[in-house]
């Protein structure tokens, strides 16, 4: 699926020069997590899109912020931008965790259902 939406991104652009950077992002992280929580995000999802930018800032700025954090004590300024790194990490944390929260919320759903239902006319590998 994600590879369809990169062709017909590219198709969509007509030849003309654009960032694939934002793209591949979108797809990279719809292939992993689609991996982690058993669907795929629409590219128009305004919390996936949330989440793309957040990964790119958090990618673009990680390096300088590892290299400024003995600074932090004598400049303000850096102390700013680690301040904005760190609520990009935790608003990555959250959609995450989000995820997580409906996945585990439809399992319990679903196994609630299941112990519910007489199975006793399952196949045998399913019951155990």
């Amino acid at each position: 699926m994600e590879v369809e939406e990169m062709i017909n991104e590219v198709r969509e652009q007509q030849g003309r020069p654009f960032d694939m950077r934002r793209l591949t992002t979108s797809c990279v992280a719809n292939v992993i997590m689609s991996m982690l929580f058993g669907r795929r995000f629409d590219h128009s999802d305004p919390a996936f899109h949330q989440l793309v930018c957040d990964l790119e800032d958090g990618n673009d700025n990680f390096s300088m912020v590892l290299q400024l954090v003995h600074a932090l004590h004598y400049l303000p300024y850096y102390r700013k931008l680690v301040a904005n790194e760190m609520r990009t990490v935790k608003r990555i944390f959250e959609f995450i965790g989000n995820n997580i929260a409906a996945c585990s919320k439809v399992c319990l759903q679903l196994c609630n259902q299941l112990t519910q239902m007489n199975i006793g006319h399952w196949p045998r590998y399913i019951k155990s």
